[in-house]
């Protein structure tokens, strides 16, 4: 993610403890005294800030920040960062990112900071199931869930989650599903692409591949979830087909992985490749006629979109996000669950005697996973974190044709709005805005502002017309052509019927009075829409009119002119200790 970000043009860093895969890449003493380092990775080829951590004996295999938001803060501050996003649960990174959003957000409404934050997370999310997990990991996981996941889904802006299962486990657990970004890991084309002249060929000349057997591969752990075992019962039972050949590549360390390695080495029609790198995995996929995958459970299964995204069916158990990537018949086939190992069996046999069926789902796979591509998500996640900064900065409340002119991200300070009329007021400028359903916006900027008058805006327009319309109606030699006798005789029997006997009304002289009535209404009309306001000079060649209730926008332009901050502003310390300290 890091690595594409960068590729938009974004300053992206990867905030990472000082370990790796549980060993120190740095010396915690080589921290100093900010707490943070920056580092550039060769390998990743992406800067990275380690921080302060340790590992925790509970939750176990974790590994903690050391006073997150303290250094949180001044990472966001020394780096001018404006978007977090946090990655997986069960430890205190996440949870204290969003403490550390809140608490900016609560500054924010009392005045003080201006700048956005907008925080995401993407949970790497598995069910507590019992089985896979013990009662005590179990029941750690489910009360996180509740207590630690529900505050980080209500605070962050954007959820990311990598199926419509997780997004349905997610809204469940309390998350607005408008929240919810579909990103489902992300194939690294970059990498493809980088790799794409690299001879498959180079592979099998390294290990001992056949060159004329159709290849049924395996990539990832080597861990007992992942079940690779069952792909060596799979390649058991085809031990005879001398045309497929089975390869299994992956890091393990666990005793689980040494028994597969050594059960590997005595069957011929294998080859365990073990861990292996980005260039000899892409010649892999190549190589690959069909993708094995008999995982007892998985979220998701980025791999196999990998193998998808060339072209590569998948033999797969069906197991969580795996039936949504491969959908049955179609992109691959589904087996009656990870212990259905004479089911994969028939279905590798089907698909190498029936290449034409292996071809329409090879087309199939290719369609699906072309737009998982990470250059598609990072750029469809980048214009969901705009627009989330659209909102946090009040830029939202703008027509977009506006927001496409502004150079820069620009803060909404304040908005006011009375009767059509709208004022957004932010850093640089204001824009008044006129109308209901299409509005008219001005845009002026706080320097081209030259003076401000306080003005009165009377309807001299509507005084004028009744007038005219009482003098027409009085000069008889006018009147008398349009209104007939007949006419006025008629409207005074009508008058004289439906009016109340009471009332005695002298219809024939009202009537004969009314041209006094065109006058008598516009002077109403001049007197009681007569108002006071405030005339914006300098900024275009007729003085922009604000109405009188816009008086506090008046003096926020003001000071605004004058340099001042926002007269609620708060002064904000520049770090925690000196918020303790006050």
């Amino acid at each position: 993610m890091v690595r594409y970000f960068r590729r938009l043009g974004n300053e992206a860093y990867l905030i990472a403890s000082v370990y790796h895969d549980g060993k120190e890449t740095i010396s915690e003493n080589s921290i100093g005294e900010k707490d943070y380092i920056l580092t550039e990775d060769e390998e990743l080829g992406i800067p990275i800030i380690r921080v302060g951590s340790f590992t925790s004996r509970y939750p176990p295999r974790r590994v903690l920040f050391k006073d997150s938001i303290h250094t949180l803060e001044r990472i966001v501050n020394d780096f001018k960062l404006n978007v977090l996003i946090t990655h997986s649960t069960l430890w205190n990174g996440p949870e204290d990112a969003a403490k550390f959003v809140e608490w900016r957000r609560n500054i924010k409404a009392f005045g003080g900071y201006q700048d956005p934050l907008i925080f995401c997370h993407m949970s790497h999310f598995q069910e507590p199931s019992p089985r896979r997990y013990s009662l005590v990991e179990r029941s750690f996981r489910i009360a996180w869930n509740k207590v630690s996941l529900q505050t980080i889904l209500r605070v962050a802006n954007l959820v990311l989650v990598v199926t419509p299962y997780e997004e349905k486990a997610k809204v469940d657990l309390g998350a607005s599903r408008e929240k919810c970004v579909l990103f489902p890991g992300g194939i690294d084309d970059y990498t493809f692409l980088t790799f794409a002249s690299s001879n498959p060929a180079d592979l099998m000349q390294q290990w001992p591949i056949p060159r004329d057997a159709k290849i049924v591969t395996y990539i990832g752990t080597i861990e007992e979830r992942k079940n690779p075992k069952g792909i060596l019962d799979v390649a058991e039972k085809l031990a005879d087909r001398k045309d497929i050949h089975f390869v299994l590549a992956g890091r393990g360390d666990s005793k689980y992985a040494s028994e597969v390695k050594q059960r590997a080495a005595t069957l011929s029609n294998v080859t365990y490749l073990g861990e292996i790198s980005e260039k000899e995995k892409v010649q892999l996929v190549e190589l690959s006629y069909l993708n094995i995958l008999l995982s007892r459970m998985e979220a998701l299964g980025l791999t196999q979109l990998e193998f998808m995204f060339r072209g590569v069916p998948i033999i797969t158990s069906g197991t969580g996000g795996q039936s949504w990537i491969v959908e049955n018949g179609k992109e691959g086939i589904h087996v009656k669950g990870a212990d259905d190992t004479e089911g994969a069996a028939r279905a590798i046999v089907e698909l190498v005697d029936n290449g034409a069926k292996r071809n329409k789902l090879s087309v199939n796979a290719k369609k699906k996973a072309e737009p998982f591509t990470l250059t598609e998500l990072i750029e469809k996640l980048n214009s969901s974190i705009s627009k989330e900064m659209e909102k946090e900065t009040g830029l939202a409340e703008l027509p977009s044709e506006v927001r496409d002119t502004l150079e820069e991200p620009e803060v909404i300070l304040r908005t006011y709005s009375h009767g059509t009329q709208r004022v957004a007021a932010t850093t640089k400028r204001v824009f008044i805005q006129t109308g209901r359903l299409s509005r008219n916006t001005i845009e002026i900027p706080y320097s081209k502002i030259t003076s401000i008058q306080h003005t009165s805006k009377y309807s001299w327009k509507v005084l004028l017309i009744g007038a005219a319309i009482s003098v027409l109606m009085f000069t008889q030699h006018y009147v008398s052509p349009i209104i007939s006798r007949t006419i006025t005789s008629k409207i005074t029997s009508t008058l004289t019927t439906i009016s109340p006997p009471i009332l005695n009304m002298n219809w024939p002289y009202i009537l004969s009075t009314i041209w006094i009535l065109p006058i008598f209404l516009a002077v109403i009309i001049f007197l009681t829409t007569g108002r006071t306001g405030y005339g914006l000079e300098g900024a275009t060649q007729k003085p922009i009119y604000l109405p009188r209730p816009f008086r506090d926008a008046i003096t926020f332009i003001r000071d605004m002119q004058k340099g001042n901050q926002p007269t609620n502003a708060v002064d904000v310390p520049d770090s925690v200790e000196e918020q303790a300290a006050e």
